[in-house]
């Protein structure tokens, strides 16, 4: 396959193939002042170098913008925290690379609560991973876990922010900054989010639909059983995305009963790929979150037969392989795939106990912890498809 024409579905599970495992690393910074992930934990991490470059930005806004003089209390002990946990970052992507993982997912909330460094911080973490790849002329592939979803205009917007390669210019002599390969989107607002992505998408960039989520409260709206609505009035440009009594009845007639709301949502979004044409060789650049805490039924495959599920929820959150291995392919050219299985904590922190560790956040071990983890992982992962009788397919 060449890589330069293969849309983010196929890049994805090739690079699956290649790190031979479905996991995908959760690049998340926790912070909690009181908690594991505080202060003195990432200081640990503390870096000469990164801490200066901190400081110099800082400094040139503590001293020629106004506006943020009073948002620092303390600049060079807010330099030295970026800085760690930058280093901290780099060194948990750096652990895991060696132990041959190539997907990763920031989520952007973890990076926001840093005010002004938030795209700088995970600037140097997406770059870093590319530097890797370059180096090792080996596939990456990177997730943005943003979960935006707006009108057309601000999801251009969004897209171009999250998507944008660095050769395309954002604003006047600056290119895109952060150039994932993927980022998750929600569809409240209906296809209006996905149709801003689509030259994203035709051009080897994927999205990830927000359907099924790991929250507890979601289910009130996403298991819900709807129907048909053919009555209210709508205006000309709503009518062509009424739901139907025909569309209701074809995803009925695939899953041989009601649907419930996320199944229609996962009928749409099949419905939007092949009529972009976005489907090459049976798989397709636009994905689905299916939280690892609920139990699946078999309705994910039947629904979207070239999908990719973008699985969270494995470790902390307490997903696990028994709830979604109905959600493996077995047939087609995305035979053998389960998900984009994703742990952040319990791989980013596997040093806590909780993950298995001994509780030592300690730098000289770090590397041991997440390869335990990873490997630990790996023969999890192969136990559950042993155990359903699929075909290992790394």
């Amino acid at each position: 396959m060449d890589t330069m024409q293969a849309n983010a579905g196929q890049r994805l599970w090739l690079t699956q193939k290649q790190q031979g495992t479905g996991l995908c690393v959760g690049l998340d910074p926790h912070f909690d002042p009181n908690g594991p992930f505080n202060e003195d934990m990432y200081l640990l991490y503390k870096d000469p170098a990164l801490t200066n470059y901190f400081a110099q930005i800082l400094d040139a806004l503590w001293n020629h913008v106004g506006f943020y003089r009073g948002r620092f209390t303390d600049p060079m002990r807010t330099s030295a925290f970026l800085g760690a946990v930058t280093n901290y970052l780099t060194k948990v992507v750096d652990a895991a690379w060696s132990n041959g993982i190539r997907i990763f997912k920031p989520q952007s909330a973890f990076y926001e609560q840093f005010g002004p460094f938030a795209f700088i911080v995970m600037g140097i973490v997406r770059h870093h991973i590319d530097q890797l790849a370059l180096c090792d002329h080996a596939l990456s592939f990177v997730i943005d876990d943003a979960k935006r979803g707006d009108i057309d205009t601000t999801q251009k917007a969004y897209n171009r922010a999250i998507l944008a390669p660095p050769d395309e210019e954002l604003i006047p002599g600056m290119g895109g900054q952060l150039y994932c390969d993927a980022m998750t989107v929600t569809t409240l607002m209906g296809e209006d989010v996905l149709t801003p992505a689509l030259p994203y998408l035709k051009s080897g960039k994927g999205v990830i639909v927000v359907t099924l989520t790991s929250n507890p409260s979601g289910t009130t709206l996403q298991h819900a059983f709807i129907e048909p609505n053919e009555v209210i009035p709508l205006s000309d440009a709503q009518q062509a995305f009424r739901l139907t009594l025909e569309h209701w009845l074809a995803v009925k007639a695939i899953i041989d009963r009601d649907p419930m709301a996320h199944e229609v949502m996962l009928f749409q979004t099949e419905m939007f790929c092949v009529k972009n044409d976005l489907v090459q060789d049976g798989i397709s650049p636009v994905f689905s979150v299916i939280g690892a805490t609920v139990k699946m039924d078999g309705s994910f495959r039947k629904l979207r037969p070239t999908g990719i599920a973008l699985i969270p929820a494995f470790g902390f959150q307490g997903g696990g392989f028994d709830n979604i291995i109905t959600l493996a392919a077995t047939e087609g050219p995305l035979a053998g795939h389960l998900g984009v299985l994703n742990s952040a904590r319990g791989i980013m922190f596997a040093w806590l106990k909780k993950a298995g560790g001994n509780g030592d956040p300690a730098p000289e071990k770090l590397e041991g912890e997440i390869a335990r983890a990873i490997d630990q992982f790996r023969a999890d992962e192969k136990a559950a498809y042993q155990t359903a009788g699929l075909i290992w397919p790394f």
